[in-house]
């Protein structure tokens, strides 16, 4: 069997077996949904906390979730497609991601490596939430539209090499070979499951799989996975996403949340991925660029600590990914830190 199918095939059973042991472990009765606030998200990702500086070097996202109402009636016509939904909301999201090739010293095209690149890109998201048609499990649905641009108009060279004269590092000599300008337009949809466990106690444990799709110039694939989370006090939310995710994890404040404001957990999470497209890898799909063979199937392994404290909740997580295209020398990894305000 081929290394690329070996990897998928891994990755879906991690994913499949994380799903089915936590299952086995949870019950499957769940509460009413009750409206939360809005939110605010800050997310820092860089390869500099896993002491790298190559491929996904660095991303800032920032969300604001709007409070949760009752769903009109003209989005439950929408479909609900096995989600009872009890509540809804709308959001707003920033970012920017940036790309390099791991030698930064070379001002030449470097025709081997990831491609410079830099994203910067503005979003909307529709959050619904609520549960199982036979009421047992809590749902969270997250569908975004993500219009952004990449190449020299999305300023990737000009923050890092900021980055690096600020602290003395040496600057990347090779943005002049970056992917060209072209917009994107992505659709992004996922859904996840809460399987809680049927205990009243401060010490807890849940698993979450979800699923979902990405859609546009940007990226094409399919994705699936699990978190699971341990804990004292751990939130009745969705836990902790990457800012590559399909998904926006909810929040806001919740009667749970008022119960017990103070708490902490451990994560756990892998997903799978079958990637069609990647324009950080593939090249602009609509003229000539720099590019490399893209590897068809992923796999990310992450984990870290969430800390609530009050309103803010914050976060500490090390991300994992096997190898992305033909040729890549080793798999990547990198940190990130978050910071939740609900109200």
């Amino acid at each position: 069997m081929p290394l690329k199918w070996r990897i998928g095939y891994v990755w879906v059973c991690v994913s499949i077996g994380l799903v089915a042991a936590a299952a086995s472990a949870c019950a499957d009765v769940a509460p009413a949904c009750e409206e939360r606030g809005l939110t605010l998200e800050l997310t820092e990702e860089n390869d500099w906390f896993a002491g790298t500086d190559r491929h996904y070097t660095q991303g800032f996202r920032a969300v604001y979730l709007g409070a949760e109402s009752r769903e009109p009636n003209w989005l439950r016509d929408f479909g609900e497609y096995g989600l009872r939904v009890d509540t809804w909301r709308l959001g707003l999201e920033f970012g920017q991601n940036l790309y390099t090739p791991t030698d930064l010293f070379r001002q030449e095209l470097i025709t081997n490596d990831w491609p410079y690149a830099a994203w910067l890109y503005v979003g909307t998201v529709l959050q619904r939430r609520g549960l199982t048609d036979d009421e047992r499990i809590p749902v969270l649905e997250n569908i975004r539209l993500q219009l952004g641009m990449v190449g020299p108009a999305a300023r990737g060279g000009q923050l890092q090499n900021w980055f690096h004269s600020i602290n003395n590092f040496q600057l990347a000599e090779g943005w002049a070979n970056q992917l060209p300008n072209e917009p994107t337009m992505e659709l992004k949809y996922q859904r996840a499951w809460r399987l809680a466990p049927n205990q009243q106690g401060d010490w807890d444990v849940d698993c979450i799989p979800h699923a979902g799709a990405s859609l546009g110039n940007e990226e094409i694939s399919a994705r699936a996975g699990a978190m699971v989370r341990m804990g004292w006090h751990i939130p009745d939310d969705f836990g902790i996403e990457p800012i590559d995710s399909l998904g926006i994890t909810d929040g806001g404040w919740s009667a749970a949340a008022i119960q017990h404001p103070w708490g902490f957990y451990f994560f756990a999470a892998a997903e799978g991925r079958a990637v069609g497209y990647s324009i950080f890898l593939d090249g602009d799909m609509f003229r000539d660029s720099p590019h490399v063979e893209r590897e068809p199937y992923v796999g990310e392994l992450y984990g870290g600590l969430a800390l609530m404290l009050g309103r803010l909740e914050v976060a500490f997580t090390y991300v994992y990914l096997t190898r992305e295209f033909v040729g890549q020398v080793s798999p990547d990894i990198y940190g990130s830190v978050s910071a939740k305000w609900r109200f």
